[in-house]
């Protein structure tokens, strides 16, 4: 398709406010002054958002940290102690058994609760990637006494080395609990669940659908038991409750993150000040968003575009009256 016949999610908005209003709009591209601070308070909390999510990364860093630096710890002690039983220094049969099964017990609950808290299925399976090498590991660490002879020093010196990735280990887990609360604080503040998946700003990765020709940057997408949930800020009033135009807006939203994720959204987030409204993106609401797309699609074809309703009120709040041929006040 054509980038001139692709339609932003903004577009819509406008579409569903009035058309000629976004008509206008599309041929002078120019903004207008509520529209500049509109932006203005968007990329202030878009500056928000992006601290929080940045925090919940060092979070998530500090948390693999934890397991690897867990898996280092393991793998010196377990060779440590395989030495140690080939010198014959100890009788210590018993303890290899016991930390594998300790280090298997570990690895399925460390896959298993990162599946739980629906962190993007890249990072579930880096860390299964991880686990296969560290059994790897932890296999050849069970049985290198029985291939090498090593003088005890060497054993207790492994050891040594164990404690200090133990140690490691213990300051990552901090680090990553720490950032954790900071970054639950923050969001407690900001009214958000889950995780903080994408923010958008101009220069976030664009949400494009080839076939629909429709795009769009959300405001913000959290990470809600697994789901990608979109969700748009509004500045200005607040109406007594959603506004159609404003719910065509967060339905393109949905379609977009269905489209690039392979998983519909249940619903997406409109954000009003303090209040939140959850637009549930059921069949419905995504046949109508289709046929606005449509009948937007005809009149750039066609070029002629009028207002659509006679609502003095309407007029008087537009953004694009002073240029308005068909304006009412």
């Amino acid at each position: 398709m054509d980038r001139a016949e692709v339609i932003s999610a903004s577009d819509l908005e406008r579409y569903g406010y009035c058309p000629l209003s976004w008509w206008l709009g599309r041929q002078s591209q120019s903004h207008t002054p509520e529209q500049e601070q509109g932006d203005i308070a968007h990329r202030d909390k878009a500056d928000e958002y992006r601290r929080i999510r940045s925090i919940e990364q060092k979070a998530w860093d500090w948390e693999r940290m934890v397991f690897l630096f867990s898996l280092v710890a393991t793998v010196l002690a377990v060779t440590g102690i395989s030495l140690m039983r080939a010198t014959g220094s100890a009788d210590i049969n018993w303890i290899l058994p016991l930390l594998s099964i300790i280090w298997f017990l570990a690895v399925i609950a460390m896959l298993y609760f990162s599946a739980q808290r629906g962190r993007a299925i890249i990072q579930v399976r880096r860390l299964q990637i991880v686990a296969i090498v560290g059994l790897v590991l932890m296999v050849v660490a069970m049985n290198i006494g029985n291939l090498l002879q090593a003088d005890p020093m060497v054993s207790m010196i492994l050891e040594a080395l164990a404690l200090f990735w133990l140690i490691a280990a213990s300051i990552a887990l901090y680090l990553s609990l720490s950032a954790s609360q900071k970054a639950g604080e923050y969001k407690t503040l900001e009214g958000l669940e889950g995780d903080i998946h994408y923010v958008g700003t101009d220069s976030s990765p664009l949400y494009l659908s080839e076939r629909l020709g429709l795009s769009g940057r959300p405001d913000f997408v959290l990470e809600i038991d697994g789901q990608l949930i979109p969700g748009d800020l509004k500045t200005g009033r607040t109406p007594k409750g959603p506004l159609f135009s404003h719910i065509m807006q967060v339905a393109a939203y949905c379609l977009l993150i269905a489209e690039s994720s392979g998983k519909r959204p249940p619903y997406g987030l409109l954000r009003y000040g303090d209040e939140e409204h959850e637009i549930e993106f059921d069949p419905e609401l995504e046949r109508m968003l289709l046929e606005k797309l449509e009948e937007m699609r005809k009149l750039m074809r066609s070029g002629e575009v009028h207002r659509n309703h006679n609502r003095p009120g309407k007029c008087a709040s537009c953004s694009r009256r002073e240029s308005c041929p068909e304006r009412l006040v």
